[in-house]
């Protein structure tokens, strides 16, 4: 049972960063460790978990299954164990997070006020930015990152995804044409945002995943700001849900082509490797993982 609970836990590390390699460095283990703990796992419940290629895991059925099992399993694991550790210590100190501008609306802060709140005798300093710094140089303790993560020796978590919505205003619409499919967009201004490429995946779950390489006018370098401008009627932009929820209830914003969803973007808590597991930084991330995971 104990190997097999071994298993478990390096599977969903696999699908969590995306590969062997990946889980290898996260867990500080070899691929060929990685690989012999998936195989005996397949052998164990004699079904295939994983689709390899060259490029990119897949899962099977069961392996979506085993998944949705293992991340509940561990998240009351980990819960249980920071439960226990937290009754041993109070948090001191100073503890300083980066977060990206479009999360300050977020259930992400409302979250971590809530961590302050409970810890009244830790100082947590806020550093709301779009420029991704060095941790250690700045003396980071813990960010929140979106997007996939380039390899490095930081540590991380995923948290969750931060979803989209495909959106512009009933003012566009009077002067430009309804798009229909995904393929007339690359024909209608949309507004780009500075940190990502002109382009967005779209996928529809009987008509499968579509790439869009649009044309821009106009550039903002946040996401609160692409928003308002595509409020404005200044093209098309896909802004996180929570920040045009209101904005699609008041009608100021129309959702374009409903039945196509926006690729989310992961959202990732990262911190230095050489944190211990009592100190305020692992436990804001506990914190975040239960919360939102």
């Amino acid at each position: 049972m104990i190997d097999e609970l071994k298993s478990i836990a390096i599977f969903s590390t696999v699908v969590e960063q995306g590969s062997f390699r990946g889980a290898a460095r996260a867990l500080n283990l070899s691929p060929s460790v990685i690989s012999y703990h998936i195989t005996l796992l397949e052998t164990k419940l004699d079904t295939a978990l994983l689709y390899r290629s060259t490029r990119k895991l897949s899962l099977t059925e069961q392996g979506q299954q085993l998944f949705k099992m293992s991340t509940n399993m561990l998240k009351t694991v980990e819960q249980g164990l920071s439960d226990i550790s937290a009754q041993q210590n109070t948090l001191s100190g100073r503890v300083t997070i980066s977060l990206p501008t479009v999360l300050i609306r977020s259930h992400y802060t409302r979250v971590l006020a809530e961590f302050c709140e409970q810890h009244p005798k830790l100082e947590v300093n806020f550093h709301f930015s779009d420029v991704y710094e060095n941790l250690v140089e700045k003396g980071i303790d813990i960010a929140i990152r979106l997007g996939d993560l380039p390899n490095s020796e930081l540590k991380s978590k995923k948290l969750g995804d931060i979803k989209r919505k495909l959106t512009c205003s009933p003012a566009f619409l009077k002067n430009n044409p309804r798009p229909k499919t995904p393929k007339e967009l690359e024909s209608l201004p949309w507004i780009r945002l500075a940190s990502l490429p002109s382009k967005r995946t779209v996928s529809h779950p009987k008509l499968g995943r579509q790439e869009i390489n649009f044309n821009y006018q106009v550039t903002a370098n946040t996401v609160e700001g692409m928003a308002q401008l595509c409020i404005e009627g200044l093209g098309i932009a896909t802004p996180a849900d929570f920040l045009v929820d209101q904005a699609l209830r008041d009608n100021k914003l129309i959702e374009l082509l409903p039945g196509w969803q926006v690729t989310p973007i992961p959202a990732y808590a990262i911190w230095p490797n050489n944190v211990t597991k009592k100190s305020a930084t692992i436990a804001m991330v506990a914190h975040l993982a239960k919360a939102i995971t």
